[in-house]
């Protein structure tokens, strides 16, 4: 097991397309450390080019945590983008449906869990989320992590009831829309 980040500054801030490289490493690592969290694989994502990861920084709000250290690295990662209600929600949106975002792509590598990074980095999305008039932040969670389940309920998301199938071809893997009130 990797040694905990217990010394040094971690530092939190939006992606640039500078960062695209740093965003595809520490995406496949994620993708390696935790498959059944995500709605892609690690080989899919292997194939992506420059172009795809920079459309991804284009296109989504990424912020990282950047380890401490004379050449620190992105050891934590969360992005977020508006939500389309007809897309996530399965409905076009109701007259007093409220303006949401949507988190994506949560991860911090293993030696920074438990010392408040996934804190920091939720807090940043539902800051860009609010700063774009959102009044919800919303996801979709694995029901297969009890570790994750438990944390949006920390940080004050509440279960929908809404399920879906991660994957088609995996009957039984589900995950579970959570949202949390911005106002």
């Amino acid at each position: 097991m990797a040694a905990a980040i217990s010394s040094g500054t971690v530092e939190v801030r939006r992606l640039v397309a500078a960062d695209w490289a740093a965003l595809r490493e520490v995406r496949l690592t994620a993708l390696a450390d935790a498959p059944y969290a995500f709605s892609s694989t690690l080989d899919r994502e292997l194939g992506f080019d420059e172009a795809t990861w920079r459309g991804r920084l284009e296109s989504t709000a990424h912020v990282g945590a950047w380890g401490p250290g004379p050449q620190p690295g992105l050891i934590g990662l969360a992005g977020g983008f508006p939500e389309a209600p007809e897309e996530l929600r399965g409905h076009a949106p109701g007259p007093d449906e409220p303006a949401a975002w949507h988190l994506v792509s949560m991860w911090v590598s293993p030696q920074g869990r438990g010392q408040g990074i996934a804190d920091r980095l939720v807090a940043a999305i539902c800051e860009l989320a609010r700063a774009d008039g959102a009044e919800q932040v919303a996801l979709w969670v694995t029901e297969v992590n009890p570790r994750a389940l438990a944390f949006y309920r920390r940080m004050g998301f509440r279960e929908t009831g809404q399920r879906q199938l991660v994957w088609p071809d995996e009957p039984g893997h589900w995950e579970e829309r959570m949202v949390r009130e911005l106002r």
